[in-house]
């Protein structure tokens, strides 16, 4: 991987990072609890709005750990791990399309199957 394909990927890396912070801010918010007859809610609209907060925490998590992911391969990057950027179970590089799209990846695709 060139030193220009590792900026590129930072700066992906810090745009998604952005954008995450931004969605579990948002998601905190949905997912408070419901309180039995909120503002006049019947039964089955409380019923939904528990189904929904159960949803939302589910999304939460998801980009809770998106976000690790992250956050661990923007300091690989930042250290100029040797190894970043490679398959840790054949050693074969990662191609670059597939770090762009999920730099979080530290398994080639043939392997991540």
């Amino acid at each position: 991987m060139t030193p220009n394909d590792r900026q590129k990927l930072r700066e992906r890396i810090v745009a998604d990072l952005a954008r995450i912070a931004q969605d579990i801010e948002a998601l905190k918010e949905l997912t408070k609890p419901v309180p039995p007859g909120a503002d006049g809610m019947d039964e089955v609209s409380r019923m939904d709005a528990i189904q929904n907060k159960s949803v939302n925490e589910a999304a939460l998590a998801q980009l809770r750990n998106r976000q690790v992911g992250l956050e661990y391969a923007l300091k690989r990057i930042d250290e100029d791990d040797p190894d970043f950027g490679f398959c840790v179970e054949c050693g074969d590089p990662i191609p670059l399309a597939r770090l762009m799209a999920m730099p979080e990846a530290s398994r080639c695709v043939n392997c991540a199957d």
